[in-house]
């Protein structure tokens, strides 16, 4: 049988890495992802791939790759193809370099090594003359660094499958949960006054302060204690608060607004009654001012920023384990995964099994030096590869991929 580098080198799948982290595609440039997304059509369509570009928003497309199977896109490869802006970087972001065992640039380990390694795979089974029982599909989708439009848009739309594998950099282990997200905006009204006799007012930023302190003193303390297993606790952080018109008038508007990361044990329900309780203290239920609450769904998923968790048991994550252990030389048990993934949506809104495994480390991404270990990109397709005959149930011996 087939090994994968014997269908795609060392040599190439550095190249297909390196050539997508040269496509600059983030918020600052004109149509994003687009340019890259038209990459990836052109390695498809060389390699014979059925292939599919799709306008998620103008100008802005996903790109599919299909390998049929008698059961349509059952496996796919998810793998987000923009990136965060180069901001700082201590390195050139766009002309890849190899120092020592490691690639460096934006987009490096987050996560244009797994789509590098993922399109490999692809290529492979290609190349390979694999028959597939069950169709596999790659999906490179826009926007998660910003909203998650893309996968949004296949939750609504399609290819949906059975599994999923989320190309997140998880240093190779199987990330079997993740916390959700949720952006919260707390507005408090209190009454305008002179600044001169602002006893005549109720001041907005007051209570705003006292909610931040409460949140700091009482909240963040218990949330420590709720610990998940495998994601560790909830957070909360101010992020923003902005209020008041001028010096010389007690403001009657203070805007806070906050990061809430949740768990799996939690319910978006919960943590906005527990928010409002601590704004309800603060004004004290309306004598003091008034407040109202609500979720920024306009920044974040439109579909909610959920938590992802799949049983360690399940048929997916056990083959995983299998296959990481045969690569890696080591077994390893399955992780929960620090941020937040695309596993998010696919498997809360259209109950799809996924876990998030990919190279590198999330501590490099979106860091000024980003790069990722080439030995992990290596061993991702390999392991990509093992996985997508394992769980495709591919065969040599016919042309019909």
């Amino acid at each position: 049988m087939d090994t994968a580098m014997s269908l795609v080198t060392k040599e190439e799948l550095i190249k297909i890495v390196s050539d997508l982290i040269r496509i600059e595609s983030h918020k600052f440039v004109e149509g994003e992802e687009r340019e890259i997304a038209l990459h990836i059509q052109k390695i498809l369509e060389k390699e014979g791939v059925r292939n599919e570009l799709v306008e998620v928003e103008e100008g802005r497309y996903n790109i599919y790759g299909f390998l049929p199977g008698e059961e349509e896109h059952y496996l796919m490869f998810n793998g987000h193809i923009d990136t965060v802006p180069p901001f700082d970087m201590t390195i050139p972001p766009f002309d890849p370099v190899i120092k020592g065992d490691l690639l460096y640039g934006r987009g490096s380990v987050d996560m244009k090594s797994a789509v590098g390694a993922m399109l490999a795979t692809i290529i492979a089974l290609k190349r390979g003359d694999y028959r597939l029982q069950k169709g596999l599909v790659f999906a490179g989708v826009i926007d998660e660094e910003k909203s998650c439009k893309g996968t949004e848009h296949i939750v609504r739309n399609g290819p949906v499958p059975k599994v999923a594998i989320i190309g997140e950099p998880t240093d190779l282990y199987v990330s079997i949960a993740h916390k959700g997200m949720e952006w919260i905006e707390v507005s408090f009204t209190g009454k305008a006054a002179h600044g001169s006799r602002p006893k005549e007012g109720i001041n907005a930023i007051y209570l705003a302060t006292e909610f931040i302190r409460l949140i700091r003193e009482e909240l963040e303390p218990a949330l420590e204690k709720r610990a998940h297993f495998l994601v560790g606790a909830p957070t909360i952080n101010v992020g923003v608060i902005k209020g008041g018109d001028d010096p010389n008038i007690v403001a009657d508007k203070c805007v806070v607004q906050l990061d809430r990361r949740w768990t799996p044990d939690e319910t978006i329900e919960g943590i906005t009654e527990e928010i409002g309780e601590i704004a309800a203290l603060v004004t004290d239920n309306n004598s003091r001012g008034s407040y109202s609450i609500k979720g920024m769904r306009e920044h974040t998923a439109a579909l909610l920023n959920k938590p992802f968790i799949i049983d360690k048991e399940n048929p997916l994550v056990q083959k995983a384990l299998e296959e990481v252990t045969r690569i890696v030389g080591e077994e390893r048990e399955p992780r929960g995964f620090p941020a937040w993934s695309d596993a998010g949506q696919l498997s809360n809104e259209r109950g799809v099994d996924c876990i998030v495994l990919g190279p590198g480390s999330i501590e490099k991404a979106h860091s000024n030096d980003e790069y990722v270990p080439l030995d992990q990109v290596f061993q991702a397709y390999q392991i990509y590869f093992n996985l997508a005959l394992k769980i495709c149930e591919g065969r040599k011996g016919s042309k019909s991929c």
